[in-house]
């Protein structure tokens, strides 16, 4: 999905009913930074993801700390940290809130990856309208064994998904209208429904945006242009390499120069006018000759072909004939599977949990009020003590 954050970034909470195959497509796919169907990768394999319960998460103490794999909410500033926003990242928070914003829009975009020798590209469009359209087309170009194309596209009533991959084929539809009057229910949690609404691919821009501002620490900022248009030009570095994994699996070391397979610098262009993240780069860097490690964490010797003549990994994610507010015909969002096709339909499957997500939310919600508002009354009522009988004489 557009709104999902960069495959490297998190693992979010997920519906069991919306997982889909590991792929060679799918793992091409989730690379282009996220932009598919709720994927959380590693850099070289696609990884499981937890199903979304079907209730929610018992309410946790006041002032505890949120779980960590949640969500991020559109439209919300990101807080990866305590530590005041740098003067990036607050220029980053600001077009999270413009993008939030935005009814419709047009945009081409294409994700080229040079990693592992290997290089191929993602290429897609992507539409936005109200009344609950969009569109997204992503082609894989470039890898020699596996093509593909995946589609979404939502024309407010039926939201259907088709992937292709080689000679297999996939196509899956749901009735939308009723998924959201779920997700509008005064019972549904809003963290909940900002989740479920930006895994079924209704989220934008703002929620990529969302993933990098906590995944990466963005310590500078400068103007410039691109393409003619004035950005500004963002970079940054990891967080925390918690999560992050060498091309064989090894686990990456807390200190020093990240191996060249890995992407440690990011780069990022936002429009100065309108907050959207025309360009994306990611690239790795190679150690001088006295920062390659030689040791790995576990003490044993690096082999060789680890520590030189490494080509640097290099993603770019580029955004072109970006058209907002843009009056978009109906029939750009008209989209049927053929009559012959099998179609999965899991609509119930969905409204069934978000039944009893919105039950459990709601028995919460009362448990909540009632130790909150504490007794109905101020003080105990004392009863009066009934007179006495006279003793008889």
């Amino acid at each position: 999905m557009i709104g999902h954050s960069p495959y490297f970034l998190e693992k979010l909470p997920y519906i069991q009913t919306m997982q889909h195959k590991r792929t060679g497509f799918r793992v091409a796919a989730a690379i282009s930074a996220g932009l598919l169907f709720g994927l959380s990768t590693q850099w070289t394999a696609v990884r499981a993801q937890a199903p979304l319960p079907a209730g929610p998460t018992p309410a946790a103490p006041p002032g505890a700390a949120p779980p960590a794999a949640t969500a991020a909410i559109p439209g919300k500033p990101a807080e990866p940290a305590s530590e005041p926003p740098t003067d990036a990242e607050r220029v980053i928070d600001s077009a999270i809130k413009r993008l939030a914003g935005i009814k419709s829009v047009t945009a081409t975009m294409v994700q080229n990856v040079d990693m592992l020798k290997q290089k191929f590209a993602v290429k897609g469009e992507y539409r936005k309208a109200p009344s609950s359209r969009i569109y997204l087309r992503l082609t894989i170009d470039g890898l020699a064994d596996s093509t593909g194309t995946q589609l979404q596209v939502c024309d407010g009533e039926t939201l259907w998904e088709y992937q292709q991959i080689l000679d297999a084929q996939l196509y899956r539809k749901r009735s939308i209208k009723p998924i959201l009057e779920r997700l509008n229910s005064p019972d549904m949690d809003a963290k909940t429904r900002d989740q479920v609404m930006t895994q079924l691919g209704f989220a934008g821009p703002e929620t990529l945006l969302l993933g990098l501002r906590k995944a990466v620490k963005f310590s500078q900022k400068e103007e410039g242009t691109l393409d003619g248009r004035p950005v500004y030009i963002l970079r940054g570095t990891w967080r925390s390499r918690a999560g992050l994994t060498g091309p064989d699996s090894r686990p990456i070391p807390a200190t020093g120069p990240l191996p060249p397979i890995i992407p440690s610098q990011a780069i990022l262009y936002l429009g100065k006018d309108d907050g959207w993240p025309y360009k994306i780069n990611l690239v790795g860097t190679v150690p001088t000759l006295l920062q390659r490690p030689r040791f790995g964490p576990d003490g044993r010797p690096l082999p060789k072909n680890l520590t030189e003549n490494i080509e640097p990994s290099k993603m770019d994610l580029v955004y072109s004939d970006v058209k907002l507010d843009a009056s978009i015909p109906a029939s750009m969002f008209a989209w049927q599977a053929p009559p012959n096709a099998s179609v999965e339909d899991d609509t119930d499957t969905i409204l069934n949990v978000l039944d009893r997500t919105i039950q459990a939310q709601a028995m919460v919600k009362r448990a909540q009020a009632v130790q909150q508002d504490g007794p109905v009354l101020n003080q105990s009522l004392e009863i009066p003590t009934p007179p006495s009988e006279p003793t008889p004489r």
